[in-house]
């Protein structure tokens, strides 16, 4: 399972266009930016998506995109971002990049207008995320499946199967607890969780294997203290099913994936239900988005 820490947020100053007060952070971030439109540097912005389970769009045109952009960018072009709302999460802050900067802000005003809480336009867009040499995506490599050991294939697959469980959990509990945190605020990171790993099977060559987890077939406890109780084991199995990869999975690119969802689980998700397990908030409920 996984849950949003409430650990006290850290706030990143930066150039703020508008005067909103109230703040908005990622679901699996310590990390609060203000609400509204505002502004970051790729040097400031970049930690942040790195570190955090970030919506990083790129809104340049297809053809702009395969030729180079920033890392961790999923590409919306600017003509079609009004249709793309559904695969946004409008309570989390969304950076936007482009060439430079000037189709950030007209998408970060689209998105605002129809009731994001938070815009980031990182200034200079990616020629200078570029120049400041931050990582640059492009076409996916492929690997030789060959290269990739049995255990390490069955490590991914393992890693793919808990998000899936993870995801079909919070929407048993959701469906018997509606709108209740800190469920609430986690069942769409597990998607995003799922996001992290799905490259890596078309990279290596690993068949993705069937989702056949039905939250219809989930038994959920009686209450939310008991749902949290739970989620506290299931976390700390999932801590140790990370450190037993660890010990054998040697690709770089596997372990960081493992260590982004693994820290998610210690630091935020654990701590979470432990607050909601000893009565610290778990039957507060709120308008959090859900798809």
């Amino acid at each position: 399972m996984r849950v949003m820490s409430t650990a006290i947020a850290v706030v990143i100053g930066f150039g703020v266009v508008g005067c909103q007060t109230s703040m908005v952070r990622n679901v699996d971030s310590p990390v609060a930016v203000k609400a509204g439109v505002s502004e970051m540097s790729p040097a400031q912005a970049f930690p942040l998506v790195s570190a955090a389970y970030s919506q990083f769009i790129d809104v340049r045109t297809p053809e702009e995109y395969a030729a180079g952009h920033a890392d961790r960018t999923k590409n919306i072009p600017l003509d079609t971002l009004a249709s793309s709302f559904d695969i946004l999460e409008k309570g989390e802050p969304v950076y936007i990049i482009c060439r430079t900067d000037n189709r950030s802000r007209q998408a970060a005003k689209i998105l605002i207008d129809a009731g994001f809480k938070s815009t980031i336009v990182v200034t200079g867009g990616t020629e200078a995320w570029k120049s400041a040499g931050l990582p640059m995506g492009g076409s996916p490599v492929s690997v030789d499946p060959g290269k990739l050991d049995e255990k390490t294939r069955n490590a991914l697959i393992s890693a793919l199967n808990d998000e899936r469980r993870a995801f079909a959990t919070y929407e048993a509990v959701l469906a018997k607890f509606p709108d209740t945190r800190p469920f609430l605020n986690i069942v769409n990171a597990e998607q995003r969780h799922e996001s992290f790993l799905l490259p890596l099977f078309a990279k290596y060559g690993v068949t993705t294997p069937k989702n056949e987890v039905d939250p219809a077939k989930i038994a959920v406890p009686a209450s939310i203290a008991d749902a949290c109780k739970a989620g506290i084991e299931a976390e700390k199995a999932n801590i140790a099913l990370y450190d037993g990869f660890f010990a054998f999975v040697k690709e770089p690119d596997i372990r960081e994936v493992f260590t982004r969802l693994q820290t998610a689980s210690r630091d935020n998700h654990l701590p979470a239900f432990t607050r909601c397990s000893e009565g610290g908030g778990g039957n507060g409920r709120g308008p959090g988005p859900r798809r």
